[in-house]
Formats: C-alpha cells, sequence, structure tokens
C-alpha cells in the first residue's frame, strides 16, 4: 500500500485530496494544526471506508514537519506522495500590513512547503521514485490588493515549485503545482472536488508541472 502526506488538511481542498488519494488505495496520513479539525476529517474518511490517521502539526516549524515524516516512515514504510496544502488569508492594505504578518504568511505558504519539501525528496531521490504536490493560487498570476500576504506567499510558493521541479526530475522525483485561479466553491468549476481530481491527474500524468483551474 502506498502512503500519501496532507499537511493542510482541513474540510475543503485537503480533505477532497485526501479522499481522492484513498480512493485510489493510499494509506492517508492527515497533517492539520488542531485535533478538531482532524477528528473531523478523518472520520469523514473512514466513513468511506479509507485508511486514514492524524496527526497535529504546524507547518510553519520545521521540527514539526520533520516529526511528522519520521513518524510516517516508522509506520508505514515510506511516503510516495506528499500534498502541500497549508495556507493562511489574511485582508490587509499593502500599505498598512505589518511585516510580521507578511513573515507569518510567508513561513506557511513557502518556508513550510520548502522545508517539507527537503524533508521527504532525500528518500524519494534514494529510491528514484516520489511525487510532492504543491497547492497554488491564483494570487500567485494576478495579485490581489486586499490579500498582500496570500499574494507574495503565492508568487514565492510558485516559483518554488518549479525549482523543485526542474531540480528533481532527472531523479523521477515528480514535482507540480494547482494553481487555483479563483474562490474555492462547492458546486462551480472550483469545487474542492475538481482541485482534487485536478492533483491526482498530475501525479498520474507526472508531466506538466503546473495546472491552472479557472472559475467558470
Amino acid at each position: 500500500m502506498k502512503t500519501v502526506i496532507v499537511i493542510g488538511a482541513g474540510p475543503g481542498n485537503g480533505a477532497e485530496i485526501s479522499k481522492r488519494f484513498g480512493k485510489e488505495g493510499f494509506q492517508v496520513v492527515c497533517a492539520a494544526r488542531t485535533q478538531e479539525t482532524l477528528a473531523a476529517v478523518i472520520t469523514e474518511l473512514k466513513e468511506q471506508g479509507i485508511e486514514a490517521v492524524g496527526v497535529e502539526c504546524d507547518a510553519s516549524r520545521r521540527t514539526d514537519l520533520e516529526s511528522l515524516v519520521e513518524w510516517t516512515k516508522d509506520q508505514y514504510g515510506q511516503i510516495d506522495v506528499l500534498v502541500y496544502n497549508a495556507s493562511i488569508l489574511h485582508q490587509a492594505s499593502v500599505l498598512e500590513v505589518s511585516a510580521e504578518q507578511i513573515t507569518k504568511e510567508f513561513e506557511i505558504d513557502v518556508l513550510g512547503a520548502l522545508h517539507a519539501a527537503q524533508v521527504v525528496a532525500p528518500d524519494m531521490v534514494a529510491r528514484k521514485d516520489g511525487a510532492i504536490l504543491i497547492t497554488g493560487g491564483g494570487a500567485a498570476l494576478n495579485a490581489i490588493k486586499s490579500l498582500p500576504g496570500l499574494s507574495i506567499g503565492k508568487a514565492g510558493v510558485r516559483q518554488l515549485t518549479h525549482m523543485l521541479h526542474d531540480t528533481l526530475k532527472d531523479d523521477n522525483v515528480y514535482v507540480g503545482t494547482v494553481t487555483i485561479a479563483g474562490e474555492v466553491k462547492r458546486g462551480t468549476a472550483l469545487d474542492p472536488k475538481n482541485v482534487a481530481e485536478a492533483f491526482y491527474t498530475l501525479y498520474t500524468n507526472r508531466t506538466d508541472v503546473e495546472k491552472v483551474l479557472e472559475a467558470d
């Protein structure tokens, strides 16, 4: 059985991505900041017959990410897929937002993804197999003036994804991103189920580094 870690496994995209991989027979390790968030997602997955466990993890802390990866390897042997879906939203004027707020968002959006990739990549490179998938946002393509931290963070993580892809492709480790260009909403083109399907398609095709999902 293959194993996937989904970091940022809250309701919405995280839960649907977990379901999509779980339905393909993956052991799913869901990671989120609170036990309350994890409990709801794990219950939903298990009700659908999916093998899933939850692990508390603050994506802004490298030590938490290292502990998550080590625990998963101890339990299941190896990590076949890492999905980095962690992000936060904070509305503010770009003229008034604090450096502390920008830094906080950057630590989650970009540094968390970087650290997670750095932790899982060595084993993937050693066995010449694996995949790292990262949730991107349309703010990387067109900045949103009321979301300065997100706009900077998504631009950064998009570039990070491309660098990781170019660095790891010769070792047969696939890296890709789904760029969600709009508001995620049930019953639309940006339904979380469609986001999850885009991730799984990237994973199975292993060709394109980026898939842009646009609103209706």
